[in-house]
C-alpha cells in the first residue's frame, strides 16, 4: 500500500458533476448561461484541422491580450482556467513555512492548493456582511504572511474591492505577494484595465482572470496570469508546456473579437439581477411569512441571498422546478443560496418557482404507499418470530386506533406485550428491519419492495404544479427516500421530516414534526393528510387542518372513520385519490 504525502490527509477532493444535470436552469456554478459569442460558434464551423493534430501555439492570443491591455506579451501566461493560474502561483512562491491570508468566505481552491503545499491558510472574517475592509486585512498580516489572496468581485459574496484600495494594499504590503482574482470583474462597475494598470506601479501584484464567466467558455478551461515578467518566467518553470489546448485558444481569440456581444450580456445580467433582488426582497416582506429574506448587492453574475431558516425549502422548490442553485454547508453561509443570473425571462421563472403557495403535507404509510404487504407484513412476521403465532390485521388496526403507536417497532412490542410475550426491544428492531428493509441484501431489500402506490406518480405531478408538498413520516430517512425514489416521487416534494428529524420520544402524536415544517417553510395555507389517530392528533395540536385517509385493505372501516373524526379530523376520505377534489370544492369527506 502506498501512503500519500502527509499534506493530502484530511483534504476533501473538489466535487464536480460526472454528467450534465437534467434541469431547465443550471445556476449553481456561475457559468455564463448566455453562452459564447456567435463569432466563436461560427469560427468552430470552419476549424482548421491543424488545431487537432499539432501542439497548440499561444502567440496569437497573448498578442491580442498584449495589445488590448497595453502590456508586453511576456507579461502574460495562458492557463487552464483560473484554477491552474492560482495553483501555479502558490506552487512557485508558497512553502510549508509560509502563511497565506484570504477573506472568508471566498473561492475554495486557494485553500485547497495551500493545504496540499502544507502552508498555513488563514481566514479573515468579514466584520460587516459583505464588505471588504483594508484595515481588517492589515490587522491580520503576520511576519510569516507571504501571499494575500483577494477577489474582486468576490465569490460567493459578490462584493468588490475598488482599484484604489488594491493600490493601497499593494503599496503598504510591498513585501507580500498580492494575488488578485478578477474572474468576475467584467460584470462590475469597474474596468478590468483599471486593475491591470496597477501592476505597472506595484510589481508585487499578480492578476488572474478566466474566460469562463464573461466570455462563456467555462467548458474549454481558459485563463491567464498577468504579472511582472520575473514572475512569469518562474511560472513557466512549473506549468505544463501545453496545458491550454488549441480549441480553447481558438475560442479565446474569437471571443476577444466580439466585445459588443459581452456588453449585451452584461446589460441583460444587470437587469435580471435587479429584478431578482427586488422580487426576493418583496417575497420576504409578504404578510405572514415572518422570514425577511436578505439578498445582497452583487457586482458579479450571481446574487447571494440569505433565506435564513427557509433556505432548504427554497432550494427544494427551485430544484422541483428544474432550477439548480448553490447551497452551502459552511457555517458562515448557513441559510444562504447563491443564484447565477440568467436572462430576465428565466429570472421570472425563479420568482414563480419560489412564490407563496398552499402547502399539503403527507404521511407516507397508508396514504402514499400501500404498506399492507410491507410494514404490516413485517409486523406480522416479527410478531410471529417471537410469539410463534400469527397476529391478525384487526388486532393491528385496533392498536393503531389507540394512538401513541405510530412507530411500528413500538406497535409490534405493544402487541407482544399484550399477549404476555416479553421481547428484547433492540432484538425486535433487528428482526423487524431484516424483514422490512436491509440495504445490505442482494436483490430485494426486504418487504419494503412489496409496497405499491396508493397515489400514482401522475397524481403528485399534477398536485405539485399548484401546491408545495411536504412529507411528515415516522420512517427513517433512508427508508422514506428509498421508496420515494423507487417510485419517482421524491422530486415532487419540497421538504421532508423523518424519524431522525425530531427528538427521540417526540414522534407522532407529538406535533414537533409539523412545527418543524411550519418553521422551515412558508405558505399561504397548510393542511396534513394521515391515516392514523396519531396523525390526526399531531395535526390538531399543530393547529392545522388535518384529513384522515382510510388506508388500502383496512379493516373496521366505519369504526376507523368514527375514531379519526372523534380525534379532530376535518374530514375522512375513503380514497386518497380524492384529495384533489377537496380543493375543487367537491364534497368527498365523510
Amino acid at each position: 500500500m502506498f501512503k500519500e504525502k502527509e499534506t493530502l490527509k484530511n483534504i476533501e477532493p473538489y466535487s464536480v458533476d460526472e454528467f450534465y444535470p437534467d434541469c431547465i436552469l443550471k445556476l449553481d456554478s456561475n457559468e455564463n448561461v448566455f453562452g459564447p459569442s456567435r463569432k466563436v460558434i461560427d469560427a468552430f464551423k470552419n476549424l482548421d484541422l491543424k488545431r487537432f493534430n499539432l501542439y497548440p501555439c499561444y502567440g496569437e492570443l497573448t498578442g491580442m491580450l498584449s495589445k488590448k491591455f497595453g502590456f508586453d506579451k511576456e507579461n502574460f501566461l495562458l492557463t487552464n482556467g483560473c484554477d491552474e493560474a492560482i495553483n501555479i502561483i502558490l506552487s512557485a512562491y508558497l512553502s510549508d513555512k509560509d502563511n497565506i491570508l484570504a477573506f472568508c468566505p471566498s473561492f475554495s481552491m486557494p485553500k485547497l492548493y495551500s493545504k496540499v503545499i502544507g502552508a498555513d491558510y488563514r481566514n479573515i472574517d468579514y466584520i460587516s456582511k459583505w464588505e471588504f475592509s483594508a484595515d481588517v486585512l492589515f490587522e491580520n498580516i503576520k511576519p510569516d504572511t507571504k501571499i494575500i489572496y483577494l477577489a474582486s468581485p468576490n465569490n460567493p459574496t459578490g462584493d468588490i474591492i475598488e482599484p484604489s484600495v488594491i493600490a493601497e494594499v499593494a503599496k503598504k504590503c510591498f513585501d507580500k505577494i498580492i494575488l488578485l482574482d478578477l474572474t468576475y470583474v467584467n460584470y462590475s462597475r469597474f474596468n478590468e484595465t483599471d486593475y491591470y494598470n496597477l501592476i505597472k506601479k506595484h510589481n508585487n501584484l499578480i492578476c488572474v482572470k478566466s474566460f469562463s464567466k464573461d466570455y462563456g467558455l467555462a467548458g474549454l478551461r481558459l485563463g491567464f496570469i498577468l504579472a511582472d515578467k520575473e514572475f512569469i518566467v518562474n511560472f513557466k518553470k512549473i506549468i505544463s508546456p501545453y496545458s491550454v489546448n488549441s480549441m480553447a485558444i481558438y475560442a479565446g481569440i474569437n471571443a476577444l473579437l466580439d466585445e459588443e456581444y459581452f456588453k449585451n450580456v452584461k446589460a441583460e445580467v444587470i437587469k435580471s439581477k435587479e429584478y431578482l433582488y427586488n422580487e426576493i426582497e418583496k417575497l420576504g416582506r409578504q404578510s405572514g411569512l415572518e422570514c425577511d429574506f436578505v439578498p445582497y448587492r452583487s457586482e458579479a453574475n450571481f446574487i447571494l441571498v440569505d433565506f435564513k431558516q427557509k433556505a432548504d425549502f427554497v432550494y427544494n422548490k427551485l430544484l422541483k422546478n428544474g432550477i439548480i442553485v448553490r447551497k452551502f454547508s459552511n457555517p458562515e453561509m448557513k441559510g444562504c443560496l447563491r443564484i447565477g443570473i440568467p436572462s430576465l425571462l428565466d429570472a421570472k421563472k425563479i420568482i414563480d418557482a419560489i412564490k407563496v403557495r398552499k402547502m399539503l403535507v403527507f404521511d407516507l404509510d397508508g396514504v402514499v404507499f400501500d404498506v399492507s404487504n410491507s410494514y404490516r407484513f413485517a409486523i406480522q412476521k416479527t410478531y410471529e418470530h417471537f410469539a410463534g403465532t400469527k397476529c391478525s390485521a384487526s388486532d393491528m388496526q385496533e392498536a393503531k386506533n389507540l394512538g401513541g403507536l405510530s412507530n411500528d417497532w413500538d406497535l409490534t412490542k405493544y402487541l407482544l406485550d399484550k399477549k404476555g410475550i416479553k421481547a428484547d426491544y433492540s432484538k425486535l428492531v433487528e428482526v423487524f428491519q431484516d424483514i422490512f428493509y436491509n440495504p445490505e441484501k442482494e436483490g430485494s431489500k426486504g418487504a419494503i419492495d412489496n409496497e405499491k402506490l396508493v397515489l400514482e406518480q401522475r397524481f403528485f405531478k399534477a398536485l405539485a404544479a399548484d401546491y408545495d408538498l411536504a412529507v411528515f413520516t415516522g420512517r427513517p430517512r433512508k427508508e422514506a427516500f428509498y421508496s420515494l425514489e423507487k417510485f419517482g416521487l421524491k422530486k415532487y416534494f419540497d421538504y421532508f421530516v423523518c424519524l431522525e428529524d425530531v427528538e427521540e420520544g417526540r414522534s407522532k402524536p407529538c406535533p414537533d414534526g409539523l412545527y418543524k415544517i411550519k418553521e422551515a417553510c412558508y405558505y399561504e395555507d397548510i393542511c396534513f393528510f394521515g391515516d392514523t389517530v396519531d396523525d390526526i392528533k399531531a395535526g390538531c395540536d399543530a393547529n392545522i387542518d388535518v384529513y384522515g385517509i382510510i388506508p388500502p385493505n383496512a379493516s373496521e372501516i366505519n369504526a376507523t372513520i368514527a375514531t379519526l373524526k372523534k380525534c379532530g379530523a376535518k374530514g375522512v376520505i375513503d380514497d386518497a385519490c380524492k384529495i384533489l377534489d377537496i380543493f375543487r370544492n367537491e364534497k368527498v369527506c365523510k
